[in-house]
């Protein structure tokens, strides 16, 4: 048996942090989610899988762009020419009540918004069951896995489940414990909602995806789906590469520029070139800046100058979307007794919980609140405060 597990598509996402650029450059970017997910439906015809598990956010928002709900069922239409079963659940990003197959072929299978079971016979006679459901609304607090059956008189079992691993504080989409779901004697956990895949069992395989293509600065590295096949009794997942545009972090050093030449040089050698290895959009990370080329960073002269610059290229490799001074303010010269207040203080208010909670009024507002809702945030508060610190110089009245 052999099938690919993929979530978190988003198609027709808004990529967060970029500004005016190219309309090539725009355009590629646009299309890379279509892109990535054009490649796993490629594959799957390609490896001639038995079928197709996609766990949730097939969308990016309740309210679908045309664009993107006909170029999935497009994609669903090809797979379906070549006989190959979809199961697909909405997630958090994309839920809604009483779901259905409407509008898409005849292979694709939804799930409910009850946990469900559907089982099916493959060609060589291997009895399969998909075990997941569909969310109907954003959030969902209560823990599901009590709903899962356990695994029942068939070859395989396969559950599918949107949600996060329960932590301590606020539990917002349909937290398990790996132990909760182990119990359930399933081969194979196909997971989505965190973007980064990752294994977090094997025995059984309890696996996250990631989303196919990163979309914002904390998402970059490796995307892409897991093609899984049967071994020696057992489900291997095997983790494939799709997603053609990457978030990096530049570190650069400009000590040594004395004038615009050298900055232009050094920042051009730290970048450097990745090959065929696709579109990179950079974060430079500037340091030694000294008194010359911090205002040069600081008023966006510099951003601009080198996206003007990439602009009459005949070909764009990278494309820098921010440039940050990383040289610090030091912290003022504190009493030991002020310097533990302030640690305490960073503890306890720069939270997760608490920053979760600043935020709930965006809910409402779903591309704000989930830019911070994965506890993005967090480092950057902290930095800033600890410049606002360093620039006041610890007078008692700020």
């Amino acid at each position: 048996m052999k099938f690919i597990h993929t979530a978190d598509l988003h198609l027709a996402s808004p990529f967060q942090g970029l500004m005016a650029m190219p309309d090539q450059l725009w355009q590629q970017i646009y299309q890379s989610t279509f892109t990535a997910f054009e490649k796993i439906v490629d594959a799957a015809i390609e490896e001639q899988v038995d079928f197709v598990l996609i766990a949730g956010d097939i969308y990016d928002g309740e309210r679908k762009s045309i664009a993107a709900v006909n170029f999935f069922s497009e994609q669903m239409d090809r797979l379906n020419q070549h006989q190959i079963p979809v199961f697909l659940c909405y997630g958090n990003h994309d839920f809604r009540k009483d779901p259905t197959s409407a509008g898409l072929p005849a292979n694709v299978t939804v799930f409910p918004n009850q946990v469900t079971t559907k089982q099916f016979t493959l060609t060589d006679g291997t009895t399969v069951a998909v075990t997941g459901f569909s969310y109907d609304q954003r959030w969902l607090d209560d823990d599901p896995t009590a709903d899962y059956p356990e695994k029942g008189t068939v070859d395989w079992q396969v559950g599918m489940l949107h949600g996060a691993l329960r932590q301590a504080g606020a539990n917002h989409y349909a937290p398990f414990t790996l132990d909760e779901l182990k119990a359930k004697h399933y081969d194979y956990w196909a997971l989505g909602h965190i973007h980064k895949h990752q294994e977090l069992a094997a025995n059984p395989p309890i696996v996250y995806s990631g989303n196919p293509q990163g979309r914002h600065k904390n998402e970059g590295g490796a995307h892409g789906y897991y093609l899984v096949h049967d071994e020696e009794q057992r489900l291997v997942p095997t983790f494939k590469q799709v997603g053609g545009i990457d978030w990096v972090q530049v570190p650069v050093d400009l000590s040594g520029a004395t004038n615009e030449g050298d900055v232009d040089q050094l920042i051009h050698q730290a970048v450097g070139s990745d090959g065929d290895q696709g579109l990179r959009l950079v974060d430079l990370q500037v340091r030694g800046a000294g008194h010359r080329w911090t205002s040069l960073v600081q008023d966006g002269g510099l951003l601009d100058h080198l996206q003007d610059q990439l602009t009459h290229q005949p070909t764009i490799d990278w494309w820098p979307y921010q440039v940050n001074l990383v040289d610090q303010q030091p912290l003022p010269d504190l009493t030991s007794l002020d310097r533990q207040y302030w640690e305490q203080a960073r503890q306890d208010v720069m939270t997760a919980d608490n920053l979760t909670a600043i935020i709930k009024p965006l809910v409402k507002y779903a591309p704000l609140y989930d830019q911070f809702a994965a506890h993005r945030g967090l480092a950057d508060l902290q930095q800033r405060a600890e410049q606002l610190l360093g620039e006041r110089g610890g007078n008692h009245e700020d």
